[in-house]
């Protein structure tokens, strides 16, 4: 089986239960720059659930076949859909990125079922 490239990117969500309301920025580059991001936007502008999300792109396929989810939303680092999901699962990226999150937003509560 050839090994296809994988880009992981962030996405930035100001209302992560519908990411079509509010801001939405995707194809951010470094969890750093998405950090950024989602601190520029006020967090009671819409009354939205803001969202920092890991986008997995392989490369030489459709972009509507990406996965996306968003492991912070609110109040919560939320790494069980890494965990149910092989692609991410199997991507040492996602996991340093998750590990950047849990370190960059101590109070946030750590989800892993």
């Amino acid at each position: 089986m050839e090994n296809k490239e994988v880009i992981v990117t962030f996405t930035v969500a100001e209302c992560g239960e519908y990411h079509s309301l509010g801001e939405y920025h995707q194809g951010i580059r470094t969890l750093e720059e998405a950090v950024l991001i989602y601190g520029k936007i006020p967090p009671d502008r819409m009354n939205g659930i803001r969202a920092i999300g890991i986008n997995l792109h392989v490369k030489g396929t459709d972009r509507r076949e990406d996965l996306q989810a968003d492991v912070l939303s609110g109040n919560e680092i939320d790494t069980s859909i890494i965990s149910l999901t092989p692609e991410f699962y199997e991507n040492p990226q996602v996991w340093e990125a998750v590990k950047g999150l849990i370190r960059l937003f101590p109070d946030k509560e750590v989800i892993d079922y």
